[in-house]
C-alpha cells in the first residue's frame, strides 16, 4: 500500500517498528505492509520529534559531564557537598572544628586545612563552570529546536556545535 509520508525522525520508524509495521521505500515511493501505518504516520506530533531530539541532546550532554568525571568514583563525587560546606563553613569562621572531614583529609594529605580548602574551591569552581557550561549549551540547544515548527527544521538542525571541550 502507498502511502502520504513525511519525514519525522527515528522515533516514527521505531514506533510504527514496535506495532510490527514495516516501511518500504520503492522507486521513490513509501509504502507499508499495515492498514493503520497512515494513522500512526499522521498522529506523529512535531512534540514527539522535537522530544527524541531533546533526548539526544540530553543524552550527549550526560555523556560530555560523565567524561569529564570518568576518573572520580561515586564516592569521591557524593562527599563533595560536604567538603563545599565545609569549606565555606571554615571560611567564614576560621574555626577547624568546622571542618571536621577537611581537617582529617588534611592531615591524611600531610598539608595544612587552608591549602585543602583552597585546592577544593579550586577544584568546585573548575566543575561548576563546565557544568554551566554544559548545562547552557544543552539548553540553548533544546531551546532552539523546541522553537522549531517544521519536521524538516528539526531535524536539520545541527545541535553538535558550541560544546566545551
Amino acid at each position: 500500500m502507498v502511502i502520504t509520508y513525511t519525514e519525522k525522525g527515528p522515533g516514527l520508524h521505531d514506533k510504527l517498528a514496535a506495532l510490527g509495521i514495516t516501511l518500504t521505500q520503492r522507486d521513490g515511493v513509501w509504502q507499508f505492509d499495515s492498514g493503520f501505518a497512515q494513522a500512526v504516520i499522521d498522529t506523529y506530533t512535531l512534540a514527539e520529534t522535537q522530544d527524541e531530539v531533546c533526548n539526544e541532546i540530553e543524552a550527549f550532554a550526560a555523556a560530555l559531564r560523565n567524561k569529564h568525571v570518568s576518573n572520580i568514583s561515586p564516592a569521591e563525587m557524593a562527599s563533595w557537598s560536604i567538603k563545599l560546606a565545609e569549606a565555606a563553613a571554615f571560611v567564614a569562621s576560621g574555626d577547624p572544628a568546622s571542618a571536621p572531614l577537611l581537617s582529617i583529609e588534611a592531615t591524611a594529605r600531610g598539608c595544612t586545612l587552608a591549602d585543602l580548602i583552597g585546592k577544593v574551591n579550586a577544584n568546585a569552581a573548575g566543575l561548576a563552570a563546565l557544568e554551566a557550561a554544559i548545562a547552557g549549551t544543552s539548553g540553548k540547544h533544546r531551546d532552539a529546536v523546541r522553537a522549531l515548527t517544521t519536521f524538516a527544521d528539526v531535524l536539520a538542525y545541527d545541535w553538535h556545535t558550541g560544546w566545551p571541550e
